[in-house]
């Protein structure tokens, strides 16, 4: 992963992440912000993602990941001046980050498919609920036959 100043990492993320100003104006049911990351290399996507960060906020503690929307499933990774725990929970698919804070607060971050076309993922950005964002046909996890589970 190449090193990119504060301002290449602001333009990188600019367009690619909306955080709701607050708790009580989410940009979607139920997340506190979309973010649609170039790659699906969680630990080159990550850092941009920490610079994109409302230092209002907080400073974040940990991040849980949706297992399937990452080709990588790193344990930490380095952000500008530290390193930072994530993880992930089994067959987790939610298409989600969950932001974990050091004053024990989470928000839920709605993670928009790297691939995802440009008109589509500019309307989940802008909060729009029935915006594609997910995997769909084959992609989609499916009950088998024997058992109940996924």
């Amino acid at each position: 992963m190449a090193l990119r100043s504060p301002a290449e990492t602001a333009s990188r993320t600019s367009a690619r992440t909306v955080f709701a100003p607050s708790a009580s104006a989410q940009t979607a049911p139920e997340t506190d912000g979309a973010w649609w990351p170039r790659s699906r290399i969680l630990a080159d996507e990550l850092p941009a993602f920490f610079a994109a960060w409302p230092t209002d906020r907080g400073r974040i503690q940990r991040i849980l990941y949706s297992s399937p929307d990452w080709d990588d499933h790193p344990h930490s990774v380095n952000v500008p001046g530290r390193r930072v725990k994530t993880g992930t929970f089994p067959r987790d698919d939610t298409h989600v980050l969950t932001v974990s804070m050091e004053d024990r607060t989470d928000h839920l971050i709605r993670v928009i498919a790297p691939g995802t076309a440009d008109d589509a993922a500019q309307r989940a950005l802008d909060g729009d609920p029935r915006a594609s964002y997910a995997p769909t046909g084959d992609q989609i996890p499916r009950w088998d036959g024997e058992g109940g589970s996924l």
